[in-house]
């Protein structure tokens, strides 16, 4: 969401050509599943797929070995590789995409995220660039650090060790990569400064996340007061957060609540599901199409986060909605809200129940925090505002004094 409206902003000041690198399976079925109002506003798009040796290997080992040993082999492959395991196809793949691009200049190289960051790779290959922005959306470092710590009781001893080598990982690559920058933005005035602290060379800027404003949803009748959780339910911070609420959070919740309530977890599968499906207040939809209607049902937005890192677009969307938000600090750390105006924070399982029960029992309240939230979305973080903070950026350049870029033929 947030790379996609950067390409959008981008296009109005450069021709842009956007590459996507990684491990994407078919090239062409990779291209036809970019979003279509993303493909328009590009000059071209070139898709590099490459399958890391890393990740060859594990798959013939998972297929003849049994499920446990499979999972096994592949932490302990994770641990002992020197590069966190997700960054592997990234390395073939852009070295690839250097080669496709060879002689090629370009007024920008904007990556996003640290994996595609490899500039090294583009310039040995022979791409020529006048600039370098990194867009560091989550400091990938201190969200592994955080988690080592946060979810030993999920994971394990003996995985929690491979998070935090994970983590050093990170920090070393980190300390390889960014440097090399000109500039790099990151989500919230939190993250510049701790990043600004440690690479003081780089021109740190703070562009935030942003919501489109959503299209109007006819709210269904559902009879109880409903909290919602969204997210992918396969990130560990995620599934942390609901097994937080529903196990901890919920049986304190259930004695003070002043009716009956239910919890609406909607987001990509992930996690064992089957841990939730005999709490009687809890509903879940797996995958949706749409999680609009799921938005028209709820009366408060929950996000009982205890780790990862950057900003929570989760908020964010919550607040375009106009919906009240219940959040834990690090749920809301990196955002620019104030408790009990614009959202209400508790940490600990009594203090969420009851900023929960609080939610439900004030209508004032509930209102209150509902329109402070909205307005703060539309001030700061509506595509509006992020077309501010990304202009400041690019400022200086002068894209019309550079070549435009090459027209690449699109993918069948």
């Amino acid at each position: 969401m947030r790379a996609a409206s950067h390409i959008k902003l981008l296009s109005e000041r450069f021709d842009v050509t956007l590459a996507i690198v990684g491990d994407h399976g078919a090239e062409a079925e990779a291209y036809r599943r970019l979003a279509p109002d993303v493909r328009e506003v590009c000059a071209s798009v070139i898709i590099v797929s490459r399958t890391s040796f890393l990740h060859r290997g594990l798959v013939r080992l998972h297929r003849r070995l049994a499920p446990g040993a499979g999972f096994l082999l592949h932490n302990l492959c994770e641990a002992l590789w020197p590069v966190p395991a997700i960054v592997t196809p990234y390395i073939p793949a852009v070295a690839e995409l250097g080669r496709r691009l060879s002689g090629e200049r370009f007024a920008v190289v904007h990556c996003f995220r640290l994996n595609s960051g490899l500039l090294r790779l583009l310039r040995r290959g022979g791409v020529r660039f006048g600039r370098s922005v990194l867009d560091f959306d989550g400091y990938e470092s201190q969200a592994e650090f955080r988690s080592t710590a946060a979810f030993r009781r999920l994971v394990g001893k003996q995985l929690s060790v491979v998070t935090w080598l994970r983590a050093v990982k990170w920090w070393v690559l980190e300390a390889l990569l960014i440097p090399r920058f000109d500039d790099s933005i990151v989500c919230s005035e939190d993250d510049r400064q701790r990043l600004r602290r440690r690479f003081p060379g780089t021109r740190w800027h703070v562009v935030p996340n942003a919501i489109a404003e959503p299209a109007k949803n006819d709210a269904a009748g559902h009879g109880r007061f409903t909290f919602m959780f969204a997210g992918q339910l396969g990130y560990l911070p995620n599934w942390d957060a609901v097994l937080f609420f529903c196990t901890r959070v919920l049986p304190i919740l259930r004695q003070a609540a002043p009716g009956r309530f239910r919890v609406l977890i909607v987001g990509r599968a992930g996690g064992d599901l089957d841990r939730l499906t005999g709490i009687d207040e809890v509903e879940i939809a797996v995958d949706p199409p749409d999680i609009a209607p799921y938005y028209a049902q709820a009366d408060a937005v929950i996000v009982p986060l205890r780790g990862g890192s950057g900003t929570r677009i989760k908020i964010i969307e919550a607040f375009s909605y106009g919906l009240p938000v219940v959040s834990t600090t690090i749920g809301a750390e990196g955002l620019e809200v104030t408790p009990q105006a614009d959202i209400l924070v508790g940490d600990g399982p009594q203090a969420f129940a009851e900023q929960c029960r609080r939610i439900m029992v004030d209508d004032g309240l509930r209102r209150r925090i509902a329109a402070a939230g909205h307005e703060l979305w539309r001030t700061r973080y509506s595509l509006s505002a992020l077309a501010e903070a990304l202009a400041a950026v690019y400022a200086t350049q002068q894209a019309v004094s550079e070549p435009r870029l090459r027209e690449e033929p699109a993918l069948p």
